[in-house]
């Protein structure tokens, strides 16, 4: 990646890992839910969208906004409840999601920034 700040670092909150950290007793658990909530990064920078992925070894997936078109959000119940949510982009470019995000937080406003940044 470049030295471009970013204008918003999404990572998954802490909600989406209630049930690790309600058996806490378990050391599993709550070890997996602070692996899987570092593993994930989603950058939106003015023009694009970086989705990095993993700890010791790393996946990175770029999307310019020119090519996003649909961003989706899906909520259960108790995830509005606690504000968190799945977000899913896709492309013209492919049949199903290019990027799927789960366990954000505060996905409408995630989707907000990313459709103003998309208008342009």
């Amino acid at each position: 990646m470049t030295k471009e700040k970013a204008i918003l670092v999404v990572q998954r909150s802490w909600w989406n890992y209630f049930w690790h950290f309600f058996f806490f007793f378990l050391i599993v658990p709550p070890f997996i839910a602070i692996t899987k909530r570092f593993s994930l990064r989603l950058y939106i920078f003015k023009n694009r969208l970086v989705l990095e992925r993993g700890i010791l070894s790393r996946h990175v997936k770029e999307l310019f906004l020119s090519d996003i078109r649909t961003v989706d959000i899906k909520q259960t119940f108790p995830q509005r409840i606690v504000g968190i949510g799945s977000l899913m982009i896709a492309t013209a470019g492919t049949s199903g999601y290019e990027f799927a995000v789960k366990g954000i937080p505060d996905p409408v406003g995630v989707m907000g920034k990313i459709n103003s940044l998309r208008g342009k």
